[in-house]
């Protein structure tokens, strides 16, 4: 949540709820599974209108209202005519443009910067009475701030998900919620959280599914066999399927973490502070990184997007604690406290040990309860977003040139030791991570102690782990992408993030 300067900050900031997270579309346009080229339509274009809200400031009132920029958006894909059932329904490549104001955006990404940038759209899938949400991050573009004029135009191209159905049935792709991370070359990434306007209609897509016996486009009969019986389809896609597939409405968060917030990274109020408890919101988002190896000169990617990252539950503005002033009462300095719970799956990485001998590892990381604490330390000013929690690093197997080291079951660091992230904010609001709800980059070193239990057989491989990998200044990026809060219905199903930039601010 926004850092508050204010007592009553905590309970505003919870009527505001959330902000519109971003998650969303996949967009139009399907082959058929055959691939053939006889069904397609000549390439189709929707144009949309979307509101999208700006970041706030980190040291903005939690009553303030977001700025919102009126978007334009137009999506084109190739879209077949026919699909039939059973089939992955693939669609061609996709092309997305965003138009803004640039205007709304002066003051975040600097004129004449070359801007990266990535999409996250959505959509809502309906066949007859069932339908089910399918997200879709792969969108990638680049462009320049524009020194002048109305505009910032931000191209968008990428490959979608395949679709199966599994009954007769027109499908219909209704557009949802986009998000849109931009980012600077000289300055840090911005977050844009996009809602279809009132009046646009979010028709994508309709393709047609015919019942009774189909045949495929060509004129071949289209095999009985289910999706996984006797066919070498690829299955990686969304599949609408009647009574099974999930509804639009449910989203993949768990159960709320419980637990004190650690504050003991956080700053320290100069007085003792008046805490307040509160319910908070229930959510969920991803977090991806890179763990820089100082002794290895390499870094490994945690919560790998581009496989089966796992998601961080949370309970959001769980505690606050605000500190006024002796003389004149009014609240100076405030702290907002949340927690999460996040399961990493293993790392594979790859160095070259000691400059020389290249060495691969399946490396796993137990964290503790993630602690998250942002603020303001001066009325309103000296904004600050702490995270922090123990860890404990187990290598389950390694190699050196190839071969497999014995290092047996319980190979670890001896004890757990403590990560610390930060995010950083500037005088004007504007930084690498806004709030809990908005998320950012957070970075922290660490120091990674010797290793234990490496080794079988009577041989003792603690001090060659110890030596390559143990020591200070290990560097940790952490990108959070912004959070789904089910309870309230906005941000779900969660978007994607971006993996942190190798040199971080």
């Amino acid at each position: 949540m926004n850092a508050i300067g204010k007592r009553t900050g905590l309970r505003a900031r919870r009527s505001v709820r959330v902000a519109s997270v971003a998650s969303a579309a996949l967009v139009a346009g399907l082959l058929s599974g055959s691939g053939s080229q006889a069904d397609e339509q000549p390439p189709s274009a929707a144009e949309l209108a979307y509101e999208c809200l700006i970041p706030p400031a980190a040291d903005a009132d939690a009553t303030a209202a977001p700025q919102k920029l009126a978007t334009a958006v137009k999506v084109t894909t190739q879209l077949p005519r026919t699909a039939v059932t059973g089939k992955p329904i693939q669609a061609g490549p996709v092309q997305m443009e965003a138009v803004l104001p640039r205007a709304g955006l002066a003051d975040l990404l600097p004129a004449g910067d070359e801007l990266t940038s990535q999409a996250t759209l959505g959509v809502e899938v309906r066949q007859n009475e069932d339908k089910a949400n399918a997200t879709w991050s792969s969108l990638d573009g680049r462009a320049t701030m524009p020194m002048e004029g109305e505009h910032v135009v931000l191209p968008y191209n990428g490959d979608v998900p395949s679709v199966t159905v599994n009954s007769p049935g027109d499908i219909e792709l209704l557009a949802g919620d986009l998000a849109l991370t931009v980012t600077p070359s000289s300055g840090a990434p911005v977050t844009l959280t996009c809602s279809p306007g009132k009046d646009t209609d979010p028709l994508l897509a309709r393709v047609a599914v015919p019942g009774g016996d189909e045949t495929e486009p060509g004129g071949s009969p289209s095999s009985s066999a289910g999706p996984d019986e006797g066919s070498d389809e690829s299955r990686d896609g969304v599949t609408v399927t009647p009574k099974d597939e999930p509804k639009a409405d449910e989203v993949t968060c768990g159960p709320r973490p419980t637990g004190e917030p650690d504050v003991s990274q956080a700053p320290t109020p100069p007085f003792p502070p008046e805490i307040t408890q509160a319910d908070g919101f229930g959510g969920c988002a991803y977090a991806v990184g890179l763990a820089t190896v100082r002794k290895q000169n390499g870094s490994m990617i945690i919560n790998d997007p581009s496989r089966t990252p796992a998601l961080m539950n949370i309970s959001g503005g769980i505690k606050g604690a605000n500190v006024a002033d002796p003389d004149t009462g009014a609240f100076f300095w405030n702290r907002i406290d949340s927690i999460g719970e996040l399961t990493l799956p293993d790392s594979d990485s790859t160095f070259l040990s000691f400059g020389f001998a290249p060495v691969s590892a399946k490396v796993a990381f137990d964290n503790g309860l993630v602690s998250i604490s942002t603020g303001n330390t001066y009325y309103g000013e000296g904004a600050y977003a702490v995270v922090t929690f123990f860890q404990t690093i187990h290598i389950r197997s390694a190699k050196v040139n190839g071969v497999p080291l014995p290092l047996g079951a319980n190979c670890r660091t001896e004890k757990p030791f403590r990560i610390t992230l930060r995010g950083s904010f500037k005088d004007d609001g504007t930084g690498t991570y806004t709030n809990v709800l908005f998320g950012g980059l957070l970075t922290g070193k660490v120091d990674i102690p010797a290793f234990t239990g490496c080794g079988t057989g009577g041989e003792n491989l603690n001090p060659l782990f110890t030596a390559s990998i143990s020591g200070p200044d290990n560097q940790i990026a952490m990108n959070q992408a912004p959070v789904c809060a089910p309870e309230y219905g906005f941000g779900c199903p969660p978007a994607m993030a971006t993996l942190p930039p190798t040199k971080t601010p």
